[in-house]
């Protein structure tokens, strides 16, 4: 192994892992450059190990912020005038966007299914999971999150069982995918929103414990499965995406 060239990759990697920190949980950065540095030892074996060569595979694979971006967004982005720009845009092979009939990006990706391409992190096309696969790929690697989505999700549905949201939040706080914010959307929204519709009761009582009892099932346990599956909504594509990412790294 090239001295020189393994500095090249270490720096590169080093670069790549300063622009995600801060952006994604520690476990997900630490899978994301295991899964990146096995694609660039994969071009290097095929294409050689001098220093030019090196240089060249990691052009091809964009700037360390570049590739970042397009990792956290979905989108590929426009690279002009920075050091690591590859020989060919890689814009010029990015597909349409959906205005222009091209496919979706963000949530919306995940609903439209398999179907949808995505480019890579390497430059080629490829078809982006849709949403049961995300979600089988979140049972696989992540299922204490895949736990929680599905105490969220009977909490917003069957509101009989709204006491299952306790485990559901439990499980949220604990995660070791989501961010601090994450938690706090997840756990202390529905609760907040319980808090609010239980306060907004219009109806009468002579006690407080009669109070609570008659607005909870009115208003407070409504509001709080409402937002438990808006909720839902705004993490299951952060924890598919920690899913995906730690797919990849599995697989290489």
């Amino acid at each position: 192994m090239n001295q020189r060239s393994e500095q090249l990759v270490l720096d590169y990697l080093s670069e790549v892992g300063l622009a995600l920190y801060g952006r994604v949980t520690a476990r997900e950065r630490t899978a994301y450059l295991t899964s990146l540095r096995a694609r660039i030892d994969e071009r290097r074996e095929a294409e050689g190990d001098d220093v030019d060569t090196v240089r060249r595979v990691l052009r091809g694979f964009g700037s360390p912020e570049h590739i970042v971006q397009e990792e956290l967004t979905g989108r590929a982005v426009d690279l002009e005038d920075d050091e690591m720009i590859p020989p060919k845009p890689r814009h010029a092979d990015r597909p349409a966007p959906p205005w222009r009939g091209g496919p979706n990006q963000g949530f919306m990706s995940l609903l439209e299914g398999p179907s949808q391409t995505d480019l890579r992190m390497d430059g080629r096309v490829a078809r982006k999971p849709g949403v049961t696969r995300n979600s089988l790929m979140l049972v696989r690697h992540h299922p204490p999150e895949a736990v929680a989505l599905v105490m969220l999700i009977l909490t917003g549905v069957w509101w009989d069982v709204a006491f299952l949201w306790v485990l559901g939040a439990a499980l949220v706080v604990l995660s070791q995918v989501w961010s601090t914010l994450d938690k706090w959307v997840g756990a202390g929204l529905p609760l907040l929103a319980c808090v609010v519709g239980t306060a907004l009761w219009t109806g009468e009582a002579k006690f407080v414990d009669q109070y609570i009892q008659q607005a909870l099932p009115a208003t407070g346990v409504p509001a709080l499965a409402l937002t438990s599956l808006a909720c839902v909504v705004y993490l299951f594509p952060k924890a598919a995406r920690a899913a995906r990412v730690a797919d990849r790294a599995a697989r290489s």
